[in-house]
């Protein structure tokens, strides 16, 4: 609340005034002047006061998800209902939210079956099981996520799209064994807008694996977009222990994920998922989601699916959408925790890498030790 009250002299000015032209001294003029001064500077303190608080507000992080409707390119994808959760399906994003295909090889070891047994104890496919007769395999793997275009030609997505934690060896009798690789051997990575695309080659530019986060470059392409929105800081800016704007508990949250037919097939569509941050940071709910968490994360209640990894997950700041993260793992549907990386710790190194893309390639000079070296005229 604010208080406003007439500022009164100092001891040392009480008996200073001056006299004005006429040789008289107009006290109820001057009794006037001070009151309207005084309510003069109240008005001026209740603006800069309300600017202020529109400034916090504009750098903070909405709680409604209706700006997400109002967006010209979202709006195809707003749910018919208010209610969270509903989806629709839309193919426009493909370009800006294209397909990440990684195929390639790897070494695995596995432990023969014995008849009757029919599933693997976690001990064997780490290789722990005492006395256990283990066979060692070059076996094909291949996995689909997502990822985001930030720049021309620079994507971000999540670490663990680039890297297979379990591959599958095909032993006799048709049996499939699931364990994880020792060491990939090969790797091909292609950037699809849909399935059936041809595909733009890609490399790995950057990969921070304790963040799960990592960038990708592709050859110049005239078929990815960069998505129109900003890439902010999640985490705020200001004081480290007081961030101002910082993404909070009950914030709205979006996901632009894969439609898929019977939750199985992919095909070739988005959709908008809606929801609530539910903690800054990482909520465990049990011990297996512990060794995926980092704190770099924080959980919302999105419903995600497989295969929605790298998804690019929007917050709506002054009533924009903004990029805030990527989808990085989930419960669903056991529970619907969905974990996201913040996309903090990629906004310079993604401008560095588009920089530096950007710039034409010096030839190298290479200069004989004996040859004189001209000096400028």
């Amino acid at each position: 609340m604010l208080r406003c009250s007439v500022l009164k002299s100092s001891r040392s000015a009480q008996h200073t005034h001056v006299v004005p032209p006429h040789g008289h001294t107009p006290m109820s003029n001057r009794s006037w002047v001070s009151c309207a001064g005084a309510v003069v500077l109240c008005m001026l303190s209740l603006t800069w006061t309300i600017q202020g608080v529109a400034v916090a507000d504009s750098t903070g992080f909405a709680q409604h998800c209706s700006g997400f409707a109002q967006d010209p390119l979202l709006g195809a994808l707003w749910p018919a209902t208010t209610e969270l959760g509903v989806e629709t399906h839309s193919p426009g994003l493909t370009a800006m939210v294209p397909r990440l295909s990684l195929r390639g090889t790897a070494l695995a070891t596995y432990e023969l079956r014995h008849i009757g047994q029919t599933t693997p104890t976690l001990e064997a496919v780490f290789g722990l099981a005492p006395g256990a007769q283990r066979t060692l395999t070059e076996t094909p793997f291949s996995q689909d996520a997502r990822a985001v275009v930030l720049h021309p030609n620079i994507l971000a997505t999540v670490a663990h799209a680039l890297t297979p934690d379990v591959v599958e060896v095909h032993v006799a009798q048709q049996r499939i064994v699931q364990t994880v690789p020792l060491r990939v051997t090969d790797t091909i990575l292609v950037v699809r807008t849909t399935p059936e695309a041809e595909g733009v080659p890609a490399q790995v530019a950057h990969v921070n694996g304790h963040y799960d986060l990592a960038l990708v470059q592709t050859d110049k392409n005239e078929i990815l977009q960069p998505l129109p929105y900003d890439a902010v800081l999640s985490y705020g800016t200001g004081d480290l222990e007081k961030p101002l704007g910082g993404l909070q508990a009950g914030d709205c949250v979006a996901a632009i994920v894969t439609a898929r037919n019977g939750q199985a097939d992919d095909q070739g569509t988005d959709r908008l998922v809606l929801g609530k941050v539910l903690a800054k940071v990482p909520v465990a709910t049990n011990s297996l989601t512990q060794t995926k968490l980092n704190v770099n994360m924080f959980t919302t209640d999105l419903a995600v699916q497989p295969g929605d990894s790298g998804s690019p997950v929007l917050a709506l700041r002054a009533g924009k959408p903004v990029l805030v993260g990527l989808v990085a793992a989930t419960m669903y549907p056991t529970a619907t925790f969905t974990y996201v990386s913040r996309i903090d710790p990629l906004l310079a190194l993604a401008e560095a890498l588009q920089l530096s893309a950007s710039r034409p390639a010096s030839p190298l000079l290479v200069q004989n030790a004996d040859q004189p070296v001209p000096q400028p005229q």
